[in-house]
Parts: C-alpha cells; sequence; structure tokens
C-alpha cells in the first residue's frame, strides 16, 4: 500500500469511527498503535479534515444552486 493510500485509509477509517460515536480519545489510542502514527499527529489531522475530507471520500463539494 502506498503511503497515499494508507493515508486515506486512515482518514477514512478515523472519520467512520467518529460518526460511530466513538471518543476520540478511544479513536487516537486504536489508530495510534494500528498505523503507528503519534496521537498528536493524528489530532492535527483531524483539526485539518475540511481540507482532505472531499478528496479522501471522493466527493465535490457543494455548488451553489
Amino acid at each position: 500500500m502506498t503511503k497515499k493510500a494508507e493515508l486515506y485509509s486512515r482518514r477514512r477509517e478515523m472519520y467512520r469511527l467518529y460518526i460511530a460515536r466513538l471518543n476520540m480519545s478511544d479513536i487516537l489510542e486504536k489508530l495510534s498503535s494500528k498505523y503507528r502514527v503519534s496521537k498528536r499527529a493524528l489530532c492535527m489531522d483531524w483539526q485539518k479534515r475540511t481540507q482532505w475530507v472531499y478528496d479522501v471520500f471522493d466527493l465535490e463539494p457543494a455548488r451553489p444552486a
């Protein structure tokens, strides 16, 4: 798996766990060990989710009517 594919996979999983209403500290713990990434890096990535969410889920922003 390429780094980009792994990054997108991690981001999708993080978003899905959040939507499933898991506690953020539990999400960070789980993904930190699974992907071998620091919790701080995961937090910072989560804070920037508006910049990547459309690409990760292959969506386009809504356009004004």
